[in-house]
């Protein structure tokens, strides 16, 4: 990722919210060493990797409705500028794409911790 020129242009990202970090310790203090980060990360790699040669969780098409007015809602609720930016770079429906993708994944992984497939987490 670069560097933007004028760093007016890109304000800094607010920083991520306090009740995070209620979750970040409470990782910190359930793994034994290291960063929680460190430890969690391969196991979620190793996961995606898998969902990524298999397919796609079943829906009923009432959920495949349900994410495809989520993404709606959710590129309606993106700041205009950085609307402006993505469009710069790919059009409304691949962008709807993506976004339905990110929900797909968030749905397995999901349906993947309601099965205990995650358990080594």
């Amino acid at each position: 990722m670069s560097t933007p020129s004028n760093p007016q242009e890109h304000p800094t990202p607010e920083p991520k919210p306090e009740w995070l970090n209620e979750f970040e310790e409470l990782a910190n203090q359930q793994l034994e060493d290291g960063s929680s980060c460190e430890q969690v990360h391969p196991i979620i790699a190793q996961w995606y990797e898998n969902l990524l040669q298999s397919a796609p969780p079943d829906s009923r098409d009432s959920v495949l409705q349900a994410m495809s007015c989520l993404t709606t809602e959710i590129m309606a609720d993106i700041p205009d500028d950085v609307f402006t930016i993505m469009l710069k770079h790919v059009d409304e429906d691949e962008l709807a794409g993506w976004i339905e993708y990110v929900l797909m994944v968030g749905r397995a992984f999901e349906i993947s911790l309601r099965k205990g497939d995650l358990d080594d987490l």
